[in-house]
C-alpha cells in the first residue's frame, strides 16, 4: 500500500484533494491507521479515482458524483450519460473557438480601419432558378451548420452529384440578428428540376427568384469572417450609392464536410436597389 503522499503523485491528484475525497464520504482510503490517522492506498483503487475524476471533468458536482458511483452499475446508462456530457463539452469548446475566431477577425477589421477596398465586390444580374429548399428559424450560427449537414446527409446522396447543383442560403430578413436567423437552405439547379423525390430532407421545389443587379463578393472560411466581405460591400455602397434591396444570400462555390468548414468558398450576394 501506499501512503497518501506517494499515491498522489501516482495517481496526480493532489493529496489535499484526497483528503477532501475522503472527509465527504466520496473516496476513502484503502486503510487508515486509527493510531497515527495516516491514510493508505493501493493501486486497485485508481480506477475509482480515474472514474470521479472523468465525473467531475464532464461537469458533474460531487455529490452527483458520489451517488452515481453509489448506483448500482448500469455499464450502458452510465456510458450514455458521459457521451452526453461530453458532447456538451464538446459544444462549449466549439463556442468558445468560435468566440476566439470572431475576436481575431475583428481585430484583424480594425488594423485595416481606413483601407478598406470595394475592389472585389462584382455587380451581375442572377437568373431565377428552379430549387429544392426548405425554411427555418434558428438560434445561431452553430444550428445552421447543424441543420445544413442534416440536409446533406439526407439529401446530397440524390442531389449532391448532380451537375449544375449549387447549396444555396436566402437570409430571410432585412436586418441581422445572429439569434434569431430566418433561413431557407436548398439546392438550385440550373435546368429543370431533377425528377426526384422532393420530400428528401423535408425539401419542397420552388423557384429562386432573379436578381438584376446583385452585389457579390466572396468568402474563405465559416460566416464567423463574415463581416471582412460585407465591410467591403459597405465601401461599395458608400461609392455607388445603392442600397440593399431584398434578402441576402450565400452561395457556395465549394461545401467542404461539416468539421472542415474552415475550408468552405462561399460567394456572400445582396440584391441591390437604387440609391437614396
Amino acid at each position: 500500500m501506499f501512503r497518501i503522499g506517494d499515491f498522489s503523485r501516482i495517481a496526480r491528484v493532489s493529496a489535499r484533494l484526497l483528503r477532501f475525497y475522503d472527509e465527504m464520504g466520496l473516496f476513502a482510503p484503502a486503510h487508515a491507521d486509527p493510531q497515527t490517522g495516516y491514510r493508505y492506498y493501493t493501486l486497485a483503487q485508481l480506477g475509482e479515482l480515474n472514474r470521479i475524476t472523468v465525473l467531475k471533468e464532464l461537469g458533474f458536482s460531487l455529490d452527483e458524483v458520489r451517488d452515481l458511483l453509489r448506483a448500482p452499475p448500469d455499464p450502458a446508462a452510465l456510458r450514455q450519460l458521459l457521451l452526453l456530457r461530453r458532447q456538451a463539452a464538446e459544444r462549449a469548446l466549439a463556442a468558445e473557438a468560435y468566440r476566439l475566431r470572431v475576436i481575431e477577425s475583428r481585430i484583424a477589421q480594425i488594423e485595416t480601419e481606413g483601407r478598406l477596398s470595394a475592389e472585389d465586390v462584382v455587380v451581375r444580374a442572377e437568373p431565377a432558378r428552379p430549387w429544392l429548399s426548405a425554411r427555418r428559424t434558428v438560434a445561431s450560427f452553430a444550428q445552421a451548420r447543424e441543420w445544413l449537414g442534416e440536409l446533406r446527409r439526407t439529401a446530397d446522396p440524390a442531389l449532391g452529384a448532380r451537375r449544375g447543383t449549387q447549396v444555396v442560403v436566402l437570409m430571410h430578413t432585412n436586418r441581422f440578428e445572429p439569434d434569431e436567423l430566418d433561413l431557407e437552405i436548398g439546392y438550385a439547379f440550373d435546368g429543370e428540376l431533377p425528377r426526384i423525390d422532393a420530400r428528401a430532407g423535408g425539401l419542397a421545389p420552388g423557384l429562386l427568384p432573379a436578381v438584376p443587379r446583385m452585389a457579390v463578393c466572396v468568402r474563405v472560411g465559416p460566416p464567423d469572417e463574415a463581416h471582412l466581405v460585407t465591410a467591403r460591400v459597405g465601401r461599395f455602397l458608400e461609392l455607388s450609392g445603392d442600397r440593399f434591396d431584398g434578402p441576402g444570400r450565400e452561395a457556395f462555390l465549394h461545401l467542404p464536410p461539416p468539421d472542415r468548414m474552415l475550408e468552405a468558398v462561399v460567394e456572400m450576394q445582396f440584391p441591390l436597389g437604387g440609391g437614396c
